[in-house]
């Protein structure tokens, strides 16, 4: 809520709640980006149904995380890669399940106000 106010920007209810679970959820992993996100989209697409949603959902929480909290070198290999990345794993997801998962649809559209919440909060708490 402090980053929303601080960044001017209020999330709808769903997509703060989506936010705040993708920050439990990622807090604590040592695995983002050891392998390219490309590779893992495409890994991901030859899953089908809820394991392909999932897959490519967790590759838009990481690209999230990376965006938003400027993990590893964010900047490589365009500045907006991980923004551009994770608002196709997003959509991809929600499409890979029928019927579309709405809240994943969300967090594609979205993915760039939710990065820069994110960002906010990470400045807030003091980060490099």
């Amino acid at each position: 809520m402090e980053a929303q106010g601080k960044s001017h920007i209020i999330l709808d209810t769903e997509v703060e709640a989506f936010l705040v679970h993708v920050i439990a959820k990622t807090m604590e992993r040592t695995n983002i980006w050891e392998q390219p996100i490309s590779l893992k989209i495409l890994t991901a697409q030859s899953l089908f149904g809820t394991r392909k949603a999932n897959a490519l959902q967790d590759i838009g929480e990481e690209c999230l995380f990376i965006d938003g909290w400027q993990i590893k070198n964010s900047k490589w290999p365009t500045k907006q890669y991980f923004a551009d990345m994770g608002e196709i794993a997003f959509g991809m997801a929600s499409t890979s399940t029928n019927p579309a998962n709405e809240l994943l649809e969300m967090a594609s559209n979205n993915f760039k106000i939710m990065s820069s919440v994110l960002r906010t909060a990470r400045n807030l708490n003091g980060a490099p």
